[in-house]
This record gives structure tokens, C-alpha cells and sequence, in this order.
């Protein structure tokens, strides 16, 4: 009975000895192995000579933001594509990593949507006696007005484009202009003169200035001072 048992221990010995040496046969693993600085420096791909070759794999996983990979790197015999993994269990390099590229949260601005709430608007310089219409015309009483053209500079589009005609009027003083007002002034280095809305009034050492911005652009102007404003528009012709 013992030497019964002894034969089945020996056989099973056996067994599982040819099966190893034939795995590592089958994936030429009994040759001279690769060192491990021949694996580190693999990034992701790397043929030896046996036909086995060593390729990477990258798993991600977002928890709550914050993006977690790990890298898993494998043996792969080209012939059936197994991967060793598969068969033996064994991972030659498995490690943490973060990935270099995470897209980054996009940043959206919100527009204030418009639900009838008050906005600065140009004053009411213009009184309603002061109009006249005839069947031959209409008359506008306005002391010293000029009238002015325009180009296409889009900078207070829908209200303002090329072919309109404004009226304006010339302030007396700093305090004749309001936030909403529309105002024409010079800017040096212009050759024309720039038509843009009041936005907001303040002073400094210099005295009272003004910050404006066209209608149809993101961006302010720079400080408008009482001698560079040329009028105000107080009349809009299409």
C-alpha cells in the first residue's frame, strides 16, 4: 500500500515536472531571460529574438474627478496571441499610474439671460414738443445738432451699423453725460472717431473720466476724458 501511494506521489511529480518544462519550451522561457533594465526601459513594445514579444495595457478609472490608471505590462508569443497572464498568472510589471494628459474641467461662462429687468439706457433729451411731422417731412427741434455716418466696424452691431445716421448734441459739461449714454469721441491714433456706450463714470487725479464699451464688444475701452468727447447721440436714423 505504501509503495502504491509512492507511486502515485512520484507519478504526480512527474507529471507536473513535464508539464512546467513543457511550458517553458512552449514560450522558450528556458533560454537566457531578459534582464530587468531590458524591461524598464521598454515603454511599450519590446520583440525578442525567441518570437515572444512584451506590450503594455492601460486601465483608467475616474473616482469622483480624480483619474487613476494602472499599467499592466505583458508577454505575448505571436504565433496564437496568448497572453501569458492568461495561462501562468504571472504579470512581469504592474504599477499606478496618472495619466499624462487629463482633460481639463471646460469652463463655461454663463450669460445673465434677460427677463425684463431695468438696463442703463441713453436720457430723454428730447421732448416730445419738440417734434413735428407734416405731410411733407418731419422737424426735430435740437440746438446746435450735427449728424454722423458710419463704417462697418461691427462694435455696436445690431444698433449701429454701416448706413445709419445719428444726431448728436455737444455736452457742456461732465455731468451732462449718464451710464447708458451714447457717446462720439476722439482716441488717438484714430483717424475717425469712436461711437460707444457709457458703461461707467468715475474720477481720479486727473478729474472725471469715462469707460465705454461698444455694444457688439467684449472688451472695455480705455479712459475717455470730457475733452475727447465730441457728442452724444440723442437721435438714430435708419
Amino acid at each position: 500500500m505504501k509503495l502504491q501511494n509512492l507511486g502515485v506521489a512520484l507519478a504526480a511529480i512527474l507529471g507536473f515536472s513535464a508539464i512546467a518544462l513543457a511550458i517553458a519550451i512552449y514560450f522558450g522561457l528556458g533560454e537566457q531571460p531578459q534582464t530587468a533594465a531590458e524591461i524598464t526601459d521598454s515603454n511599450t513594445k519590446a520583440t525578442f529574438d525567441d518570437g515572444m514579444s512584451m506590450f503594455t495595457e492601460q486601465s483608467c478609472v475616474d473616482d469622483l474627478g480624480s483619474v487613476k490608471c494602472t499599467e499592466k505590462t505583458y508577454v505575448q508569443c505571436k504565433e496564437d496571441g496568448l497572453k501569458v497572464p492568461v495561462m501562468t498568472g504571472y504579470t512581469i510589471k504592474e504599477k499606478l499610474v496618472v495619466p499624462q494628459y487629463i482633460e481639463q474641467e471646460k469652463v463655461i461662462i454663463q450669460e445673465k439671460k434677460l427677463s425684463g429687468e431695468e438696463m442703463p439706457s441713453p436720457q430723454d433729451r428730447i421732448q416730445d414738443s419738440e417734434v413735428h411731422t407734416y405731410g411733407e417731412g418731419v422737424r426735430i427741434d435740437i440746438k446746435n445738432a450735427k449728424w454722423r455716418k458710419y463704417i462697418d466696424s461691427n462694435s455696436m452691431d445690431p444698433l449701429i451699423d454701416i448706413g445709419t445716421t445719428t444726431i448728436e448734441i455737444k455736452p457742456k459739461s461732465p455731468k451732462d453725460i449718464k451710464v447708458g449714454d451714447i457717446v462720439a469721441y476722439d482716441m488717438e491714433g484714430y483717424d475717425y472717431a469712436l461711437v460707444h456706450r457709457v458703461v461707467e463714470i468715475g474720477n481720479d487725479n486727473e478729474g472725471a473720466y469715462f469707460i465705454t464699451k461698444g455694444d457688439n464688444f467684449w472688451k472695455e475701452d480705455p479712459k475717455v476724458r470730457f475733452s475727447q468727447i465730441d457728442g452724444i447721440v440723442v437721435g438714430i436714423l435708419y
